[in-house]
């Protein structure tokens, strides 16, 4: 269930129904079923009169309600503050219809309170509602300003028994509803931050585990060539070394006697042999220890991981690639990609976000990236254990990052890496 239409929809409509149909309840048990003395509003017979003023007030309260319900369920502001306006007019005109101040008016007032309650946040809602109360007082102790009935003259101003009580008791509603709503809503944030934190894990959970099945793929499927290009290397350079010194020497004990003039010639060659098979495994080895994370080996690795991150959690991720290369060396590889890493994590866990754009651009000197995002943002950026690790991995090749929250909305990330050998790995 959505806990935020609950609370904040269904059951502020309930507590609208219940207050209308008190209103109405107590209408119709008072001036239908006891019929007392009813105002004349023509000059006409009394059961003529019992119809329009009957007439009047359901037609009025059938409009009042439509309206409230219309306003109280809209989604754009416009539209919602028209028809509560609306409904607030209406209301002032059953005010004028009956003289049940405390009664029949309070519980019309009632509902329009709670509409408009949850259909504005805290204090906007509490500054409608003050004004709004403002206007029913001023409505109910100045009843004449629509005129007044043909027999029977201007309605009575109620007396300061009525006055005082209902005035207490609307406050009192009022600052009540405002203290509910702003409960509600704190109950509600912190309700979507447990949702929001138990997505994020298992959506990290998720994407944690793709990663590593790429790494783990990406890492089989490179050590299966790489056993093959050094056992082929192996064979090629330091068997046939091997191989030769075996034969030569096999060869020279087999013939029972060493020549003299033979004896140098042969060990030298051996010799010969055992330098360039041992500079060959040097080399292979030297090979070997410069070898990258499989799937760092050039920065589209990026495009694998928008790949899986996407799928997983449905944000969708845009990149544009620009005039850059598809290979800047191990540190530079290796930096682009665990930022690109990063930020994904970041826009999950904190952000919020439904899209990122990634954009890169190779300028004569140095290499610049941006990744944006559209999420909630911050107004005051946090270095997180995340945030410090960029840098240091920007640091360490030489370059800058940049770390902001732009006026529209979102996080953005801007990295420059100046196009220079970097020396050392990461």
């Amino acid at each position: 269930m959505n806990i935020q239409k609950f609370y904040c929809k269904t059951v502020p409509s309930i507590l609208i129904a219940i207050f209308l149909s008190t209103a109405g309840a107590v209408f119709t048990l008072k001036y239908v079923y006891k019929f007392p003395d009813l105002p004349l509003i023509f000059d006409a017979d009394e059961k003529l009169n019992r119809l329009f003023f009957y007439l009047n007030f359901y037609v009025s309260f059938v409009i009042y309600g439509i309206l409230l319900y219309i306003g109280f369920f809209a989604s754009r502001v416009f539209v919602r503050s028209t028809f509560l306006t609306g409904s607030f007019i209406i209301s002032v005109l059953l005010v004028y219809i009956l003289e049940d101040f405390f009664v029949i008016n309070i519980f019309i007032y009632s509902a329009y309170l709670v509409a408009v309650s949850f259909s504005f946040p805290a204090p906007k809602n509490g500054i409608i509602m003050a004004l709004s109360i403002a206007l029913f007082i001023v409505s109910m102790c100045h009843p004449s300003f629509l005129g007044s009935y043909s027999s029977i003259g201007v309605f009575r101003s109620p007396g300061m028994t009525e006055m005082i009580p209902a005035v207490v008791y609307l406050t009192l509603s009022a600052c009540g509803m405002v203290l509910l709503r702003v409960f509600i809503d704190k109950y509600i944030q912190t309700a979507a931050t447990v949702d929001h934190l138990n997505m994020v894990g298992t959506k990290m959970s998720t994407l944690n585990n793709r990663l590593q099945e790429l790494v783990r793929n990406s890492s089989e499927e490179s050590v299966r060539k790489d056993r093959l290009r050094f056992t082929r290397d192996l064979h090629d350079s330091c068997g046939y070394a091997f191989t030769n010194i075996i034969a030569i020497t096999d060869a020279a004990v087999s013939s029972g006697t060493l020549e003299t003039d033979h004896t140098q010639d042969t060990f030298t060659y051996i010799r010969k042999l055992a330098v360039e098979g041992l500079k060959e495994m040097r080399n292979l080895l030297h090979t070997i220890r410069e070898i990258q994370e499989p799937y760092m080996k050039s920065i589209d690795t990026i495009f694998q991981l928008k790949t899986i991150f996407e799928e997983v959690t449905s944000i969708k991720v845009d990149v544009e690639w620009g005039n850059i290369k598809h290979d800047y060396g191990p540190a530079v590889n290796r930096v682009i990609t665990r930022i690109v890493q990063e930020a994904f994590t970041n826009s999950v866990r904190h952000g919020q976000a439904t899209n990122i754009l990634i954009q890169f651009w190779e300028f004569p000197s140095e290499l610049f990236m941006t990744v944006t995002d559209n999420g909630i943002g911050a107004s005051v950026v946090v270095k997180g254990i995340g945030l410090a690790g960029m840098e240091e991995r920007v640091a360490a090749v030489g370059g800058r990052l940049t770390i902001d929250s732009p006026k529209e909305g979102g996080f953005r990330l801007l990295v420059t890496i100046p196009l220079v050998d970097i020396k050392y790995p990461l």
